[in-house]
């Protein structure tokens, strides 16, 4: 619940420059944000939290939908124990397999540790590995 502290107090800057300033535009005692940025938004009333949270347009539980999903919530909770180079690898199979369910004709990409984002298409030495790879595991598959 810190972090939404911390945004609170960062978004009441950005838009607002004072808590004064926000306190007035949203209709609220100065004091009540200042309790809600000293003992964060657990401690607070709901609706006026969920008020501060749209006028800073904040985004929060109401907005996202919420997934109970056994296999979701074990690879998460794997995924936060990883590190850089694990996270890497989970984030580009995931960008990869996104981007063979979304674009029927994407070119198949690698992306190095450290290249997410750059979509270097695969030379014909590695398509051929792949096909390759690919021979090797339908022949495994059928044994």
């Amino acid at each position: 619940m810190d972090l939404y502290k911390e945004l609170i107090r960062k978004r009441i800057k950005e838009k607002f420059k004072t808590i004064e300033n926000f306190a007035q535009y949203i209709g609220i005692p100065r004091t009540t944000v200042n309790f809600i940025l000293k003992n964060g938004v657990g401690a607070s009333n709901y609706n006026m939290v969920m008020k501060i949270f749209d006028t800073l347009d904040i985004s929060h539980a109401n907005n996202i939908p919420v997934v109970n999903d056994k296999q979701l919530t074990n690879l998460i909770e794997k995924y936060t124990v990883l590190d850089d180079l694990g996270k890497h690898t989970v984030c580009s199979v995931a960008e990869t397999e996104y981007r063979r369910i979304t674009s029927a004709k994407s070119a198949p990409t690698i992306a190095a540790y450290g290249s997410l984002t750059s979509d270097t298409p695969l030379t014909d030495e590695e398509k051929l590995i792949l096909t390759l790879a690919q021979k090797i595991k339908d022949k495994t598959n059928n044994d």
